[in-house]
């Protein structure tokens, strides 16, 4: 009787041990096709100008925001 219920007791142990193994590799898992932070502002200060530029790290376009404030980035004269 009492090796059947430590066959019980192990088996239970196993089982739980390979639960949070596999949890542990699925909380890791992600397909890593997120674009997250497509573009960067850089923000240059000479004198009393401030030169803001975007750039769109995906195509490489760096564009200057002057007097072009709250237009969509495509509007927005690039260099």
């Amino acid at each position: 009787m009492e090796s059947i219920i430590r066959k019980n007791k192990a088996s239970f142990l196993l089982f739980g041990i390979f639960l949070m193994i596999v949890l542990l590799l699925l909380t890791g898992a992600g397909n890593g096709q997120q674009e997250i932070g497509r573009y960067r502002m850089s923000v240059s200060i000479r004198g009393n100008f401030t030169d803001i530029y975007v750039i769109d790290t995906v195509t490489g376009v760096v564009k200057y925001l002057g007097k072009d404030e709250g237009k969509p980035f495509a509007q927005v004269g690039g260099k």
